[in-house]
């Protein structure tokens, strides 16, 4: 078995230590079942592949992201209509997954393995601070977390040098060698993580995707066999 290398941790919050896309499935359903309609995962599927492509022009600061909570609705309902317009859903729709509390899938076993190693561990966001530290802790996560990083506190977001260099210096953190970033975001996380002279993980749905990470990883689980060598 590995020792683990990393003496501090960063963890993006949506799909990787939450299972956001389980949340999106049930908030999606609800929404159609307003209007007496079941769907199948075929909407939901539609969902997530707009939801992707609008992040990825996020990314690029080719949109904003209030443009992308509205757009990605009123994209999805030239697909499939919904009775109220994509300015009234695009609200609600945030409402009810800032109270969505899916921890992913081998995300509690993971951290306490971490924990266990010796590792600091820090949440580490471009979503709005009060909404993530509170998901992660009624996912009953928080017990593993030393700090928490969002990009609305730190004045920052990632993929910016300037977000990476505030929580390293608050994280306590003197050896850049022995910090790894987790992330499902290519982009923002891994490569920027990867520039600043973090070690990348890549985790998730995008784990495929060209990046600059050390470690690939479809599942929490998997990103755990790779990362202690089991």
């Amino acid at each position: 078995m590995t020792k683990f290398p990393f003496t501090t941790v960063f963890f993006d919050v949506d799909c990787c230590l939450l299972d956001t896309h389980t949340s999106e499935r049930r908030i999606l359903k609800e929404l159609y079942a307003q209007q007496g309609q079941q769907i199948a995962d075929e909407t939901v599927l539609s969902y997530q592949s707009i939801n992707r492509t609008l992040w990825k022009y996020l990314d690029r600061g080719e949109i904003t992201r209030e443009e992308l909570y509205l757009r990605r609705f009123r994209l999805l309902f030239e697909q499939y209509p919904h009775i109220l317009p994509a300015e009234k859903v695009a609200p609600w729709f945030l409402d009810q997954l800032a109270h969505a509390y899916d921890p992913a899938p081998g995300a509690a076993h993971l951290l306490k393995r971490m924990k266990d190693a010796g590792a600091r561990i820090f949440t580490a966001s471009n979503g709005i601070g009060a909404v993530m530290n509170g998901r992660v802790k009624n996912a009953g996560l928080s017990t593993y977390i030393d700090g928490c990083f969002a990009a609305d506190e730190v004045g920052a977001m990632k993929p910016s040098p300037a977000y990476f260099d505030y929580i390293f210096r608050h994280s306590g953190e003197t050896d850049l060698s022995r910090t790894l970033m987790v992330g499902d975001n290519p982009v923002t996380d891994v490569n920027g993580a990867v520039e600043y002279g973090m070690t990348g993980a890549l985790l998730g749905h995008r784990w495929q995707s060209e990046s600059r990470a050390s470690y690939s990883a479809p599942t929490v689980p998997d990103l755990e066999k790779f990362l202690f060598g089991d």
